[in-house]
C-alpha cells in the first residue's frame, strides 16, 4: 500500500514511455527472493522501487528499492508503513533517491494478476501519476532468462476502477475495457555504469556456449500448461454465473409480462361487472432486478490465460530449434 509522502505529487504526463532500473536494484530484489527461499518462508515478495522520473524523457528510472513483509494483518500493514517512513528519513539524509515510483513483486509463471494486484497498482496510482509495478518472476530467471516486466493501470482501467470496484458488462462497453487493454506493460531497460559495462564484456570473452545447447526442461511447460488449464476452468465457473444471471432475467422478464397480462384482463372484467379497477402499482417494485454478475474476475483471467499463452509460445520457440537439432544428431 502507498503511504502519503510529503513531497509534492508527481506532474501529470502522458505517459512514461521507458522504465530504466539499475543493475543494483534488481541484483536486491534477487537477493530478496532469494533470502526468504532459503528461509522456506512465503517465496512472494514485495518491496518499494524509489526513483525520480524524467519528464523530457519521458522515462522513469528506479534506482533504489528496499523489501516489505507480507502485509496479511493490521499489525504488519502498520509495521510496513513505519519501516517506509523511516527508510524515507534515512536516505533523503544521505541525499539518495527517496521518491516512491512504485513496488515490486516476485511471481511464478506470471500468476501475479489477481485482484490484490490491481488494488496495490490502483492504490500506488492514486498516490502519484505514474507509478508502476515490476513483476520478477525467479523461476524463468534461473533457467537463464531474466524476466522483468513493468505494468501499469491503463486510463480507462483506472478511471472506471476508481467508479466502481466491480465491473459490469455494460461499464466495460461504455468504456471500452477489455483484457488486453486492462494493464500496460511498459518496456524495461537495464541500466549498467560503465565499469559494470566493462565487467559485462570481460564475462562474455569466458561464457560458457554450451547452454545455448540445452534443452527446454518439461517441467516448466507442464506447470505453464495447468495454469492455463485452471484459467480455463475459471471461466468457465464465470460463464456458468453469467447463463445463471441471464436466465434469471429472462424468467423475471416472463413473470413480469405474465403479471401484468393478467392484472390487465382482471380489471377489464371488473370494468364489464361495472366494479372499480384494481390500483395500479410499480411493477419494477414487485419485479426487482437480479444482481448483476460482476466481470472483474472474468477480465483478470482471461489475461492471465493470455500471459500463459504468450508464455507457452516464447518456451516453445526458444527450443523448438533444439529439439529438431537433438533429433537430427539422434537419427
Amino acid at each position: 500500500m502507498a503511504t502519503n509522502q510529503q513531497q509534492q505529487p508527481t506532474k501529470n504526463m502522458d505517459s512514461i514511455q521507458c522504465v530504466e532500473v539499475t543493475s543494483q536494484v534488481i541484483m536486491k530484489i534477487t537477493r530478496n527472493c532469494q533470502d526468504e527461499l532459503d528461509k522456506q518462508l512465503d517465496p512472494h515478495v514485495s518491496g518499494v522501487l524509489l526513483g525520480l522520473i524524467n519528464e523530457n524523457k519521458r522515462v522513469l528510472e528506479v534506482t533504489h528499492c528496499f523489501p516489505l513483509m507480507n502485509s496479511d494483518t493490521d499489525e504488519s500493514m502498520e509495521i510496513n508503513r513505519e519501516h517506509m517512513l523511516e527508510m524515507e528519513r534515512s536516505l533523503r539524509s544521505v541525499n539518495i533517491d527517496y521518491q516512491q515510483v512504485g513496488f515490486y513483486q516476485s511471481t511464478y509463471l506470471n500468476t501475479h494478476c489477481d485482484r490484490n494486484f490491481l488494488d496495490s497498482v490502483f492504490d500506488y496510482l492514486e498516490e502519484m501519476n505514474e507509478a508502476i509495478a515490476i513483476i520478477y518472476d525467479p523461476l524463468k530467471t534461473k533457467l537463464g532468462h531474466l524476466s522483468l516486466r513493468a505494468f501499469k493501470l491503463s486510463n480507462a482501467a483506472f478511471n472506471l476502477y476508481k467508479q466502481e470496484k466491480d465491473f459490469t458488462a455494460e461499464m466495460l462497453r461504455d468504456k471500452l475495457v477489455t483484457y488486453e487493454n486492462l494493464f500496460q506493460e511498459i518496456p524495461v531497460v537495464v541500466k549498467n555504469s560503465s565499469l559494470t559495462n566493462v565487467l559485462l564484456c570481460e564475462l562474455g570473452h569466458v561464457q560458457d556456449t554450451t547452454s545455448y545447447f540445452t534443452l527446454p526442461t518439461s517441467s516448466y511447460l507442464e506447470k505453464s500448461m495447468q495454469l492455463l488449464l485452471g484459467g480455463l476452468d475459471e471461466i468457465n465457473q464465470d460463464l456458468l454465473k453469467i447463463n445463471k444471471f441471464q436466465k434469471t432475467v429472462y424468467k423475471k422478464q416472463t413473470d413480469m409480462m405474465k403479471y401484468i397480462q393478467d392484472r390487465k384482463e382482471e380489471n377489464d372484467r371488473m370494468i364489464r361487472e361495472g366494479l372499480k379497477p384494481l390500483p395500479e402499482e410499480d411493477v419494477n417494485e414487485l419485479f426487482k432486478d437480479p444482481a448483476p454478475v460482476g466481470r472483474l474476475e472474468s477480465l483478470l483471467s482471461a489475461n492471465r490465460i493470455t500471459s500463459h499463452c504468450d508464455m507457452i509460445e516464447e518456451h516453445v520457440k526458444s527450443g523448438i530449434g533444439k529439439l529438431y537439432l537433438a533429433d537430427s544428431f539422434m537419427s
